[in-house]
C-alpha cells in the first residue's frame, strides 16, 4: 500500500511537470509583447481563483489543521517570486533555457531546505536519479552552445527555481501534518496574488479583455497553475519533498517540445539525447525502493 501511494504521488508530481511545461510556450504564443511580470500577476490572480474554487468544492475534507501564518506568509512568497521571476527569464533567455535553469536549481535547494526545516535525508535513490537528471537538464540547456546564456534571465531563472522550492518544502511540512492539499494551495497563491497584484500594472491591463490576451490568461490560470499545483501538492503529500523536486524535472523536457513544435525553437540531437537522460533519471527515482 505504501508502495502504491508513493507511485500515485510520483505520477501527480510527474503530471503537474506536464502541466507545468505549457508555461513558456503559452507566454510566447499568447502575451509575447506584454511585461513578464503583468503575465505573472494576471496569471496568479486567475489560478488563486480557480484554486478558491477547487477548495471550496473540497470544503467538506478541509478538517481542523491549517498552515501557520508564518509558513503561509513565506509560501506566499515563494510563489510570487517564482511566477514574477519565471515570466522575466523566459523573455530574456527564451523558454527551453530559462526552463531547464529555474527546475535545475529546485533539486539542490530542496534537500538543503528539507534537510534544515524537516530534517529530511534524501533517499540514496535520490543523488543517482538528480545527478543523472541534472545532467540531462544541463544536456538540453547547453545544446545551442554555452554563448546562448544570458547572465541576467539565467539569474532571475534561479531566482525563480529559489522561491519554488521554498513552497516545496514548507508546504511539505503543513501537508504531513495534516492540512488539505488544496486549501493550502489555493491560500498560498491568494497571498501570492495579493504580493503580485501591484505588477498587474506594469503596463495598461487592457491586453487582458483582448481575445488573445484572456484565453491566455485563462490557460495560464487553470492548466499550469490550479490543476499543475493541485497535482503537485497531492503528489507531495506522498512523496518526499527531494522526491518531488527531481520528478518534477520533466517540465524542461516538456517546454523543450513545445517550444520546438509550437513556437519554432528547433531541437539539435544534444536536445533529444538531454530530454532521454532527463526521462532515464525520473524513470529510476519512481522505480527505487530506497
Amino acid at each position: 500500500m505504501k508502495t502504491a501511494n508513493r507511485r500515485a504521488g510520483i505520477l501527480a508530481v510527474l503530471g503537474s511537470a506536464l502541466c507545468f511545461g505549457t508555461t513558456g510556450t503559452t507566454q510566447q504564443l499568447g502575451a509575447p509583447d506584454i511585461s513578464p511580470v503583468a503575465v505573472g500577476a494576471a496569471r496568479l490572480l486567475c489560478g488563486s481563483l480557480f484554486l478558491f474554487l477547487f477548495a471550496y468544492l473540497q470544503r467538506g475534507k478541509r478538517g481542523e489543521i491549517r498552515m501557520s501564518r508564518t509558513d503561509l506568509l513565506i509560501c506566499g512568497f515563494g510563489v510570487a517570486m517564482y511566477q514574477l521571476t519565471f515570466f522575466s527569464a523566459v523573455h530574456i533567455t527564451g523558454i527551453a533555457i530559462s526552463t531547464v535553469t529555474a527546475l535545475g536549481s529546485v533539486p539542490t535547494v530542496s534537500a538543503i531546505v528539507a534537510y534544515v526545516v524537516l530534517g529530511e535525508k534524501p533517499r540514496k535513490s535520490w543523488f543517482l536519479g538528480t545527478s543523472v537528471t541534472v545532467l540531462g537538464i544541463i544536456v538540453v540547456g547547453t545544446a545551442r552552445g554555452i554563448d546562448s546564456f544570458k547572465p541576467l534571465g539565467i539569474s532571475l531563472a534561479v531566482i525563480a527555481g529559489c522561491g519554488f522550492a521554498v513552497f516545496n518544502v514548507i508546504s511539505r511540512k503543513s501537508l504531513a501534518n495534516g492540512a488539505q492539499d488544496i486549501w493550502l494551495t489555493a491560500t498560498s497563491f491568494g497571498v501570492a496574488a495579493l504580493v503580485s497584484f501591484p505588477f498587474l500594472f506594469a503596463q495598461s491591463p487592457d491586453w487582458i479583455l483582448t481575445p488573445k490576451g484572456s484565453l491566455t490568461v485563462l490557460w495560464l490560470g487553470l492548466v499550469p497553475t490550479a490543476i499543475g499545483y493541485f497535482l503537485f501538492t497531492f503528489g507531495l503529500k506522498r512523496i518526499d519533498s527531494s522526491t518531488a523536486a527531481t520528478v518534477v524535472l520533466a517540465e524542461p523536457a516538456t517546454a523543450t517540445l513545445l517550444a520546438a513544435v509550437v513556437i519554432g525553437e528547433s531541437l539539435v540531437l544534444q536536445s533529444y539525447i538531454g530530454i532521454a537522460i532527463v526521462a532515464a533519471g525520473i524513470l529510476y527515482i519512481s522505480r527505487a525502493k530506497n
